[in-house]
């Protein structure tokens, strides 16, 4: 199968994200509800990660607006204090989905870790009644989940936390601007791996431009741009 836009790609009403931190959720998460934005749906995108105060959903207030996606994160978020909560806007939400899983779309960004996971516990329930799909993201890339075992072995612990079983595995292994061919064969490799040792699907594999085109691949590969900006990109803003 040939790469295509993320906006191509038939997501379910809810869609939630776990995984490890340094896998590129938010990136994910970003690409998909802009994706989504371009259909006539109303899409959200709620950032639950509570855990880490960098690279988050909730960084991107301006770029989401601009298309439309409603915002919803922790309260403090984007300021200096610690220890953010969550609102009671995601259950409104939630109900909304469910009243109307064909004209909106929800996509749920967690903390990347089993404590980050411990915040959609929460709203397990509703989830599951409304439809979710609950997707592992991983990286061959992540330093801290070299093999597939390791990010294989995961998995329990975030389910565990989270109240919610995974229905899916979701790819994201890259190099941004430096990817290749090689790197996304190497990623592909990984993450089915990972996915027969889960006994969960490949639901896709998401990937940047890569010169030379696209490997055939049994599972979509999803063609995203990188939205999270890293340190570097702004020091290089500055020179």
């Amino acid at each position: 199968m040939s790469g295509y836009d993320a906006n191509e790609f038939d997501l379910a009403p809810i869609t939630v994200l776990v995984g490890h931190a340094g896998v590129g959720k938010t990136n994910v998460a970003l690409g998909l509800a802009l994706a989504e934005a371009k259909t006539a749906r109303r899409v959200t995108l709620a950032d639950l990660d509570v855990v880490n105060p960098y690279f988050r959903s909730s960084d991107y207030p301006e770029l989401l607006g601009d298309k439309g996606v409603r915002l919803i994160a922790p309260v403090l978020a984007r300021t200096t204090l610690d220890t953010p909560s969550l609102t009671g806007e995601l259950d409104a939400v939630i109900a909304q989905v469910a009243s109307d899983p064909t004209g909106q779309r929800l996509i749920i960004d967690v903390g990347g870790d089993d404590d980050g996971a411990t915040a959609i516990g929460r709203w397990s329930h509703a989830l599951r009644e409304a439809g979710a799909q609950v997707w592992y993201v991983v990286s061959a890339f992540r330093a801290l989940t070299q093999t597939p075992e390791d990010a294989a072995a995961m998995l329990p612990g975030i389910e565990e936390h989270a109240h919610m079983r995974a229905d899916g595995i979701l790819n994201t292994s890259n190099l941004g601007d430096e990817t290749t061919m090689e790197h996304v064969e190497r990623g592909r490799a990984f993450a089915n791996e990972v996915a027969s040792l889960c006994g969960l699907p490949l639901v896709a594999t998401v990937v940047p431009e890569v010169a030379g085109g696209l490997p055939q691949a049994d599972e979509p590969l999803l063609v995203m741009p990188r939205h999270v900006r890293l340190p570097w990109d702004e020091m290089a803003d500055w020179g």
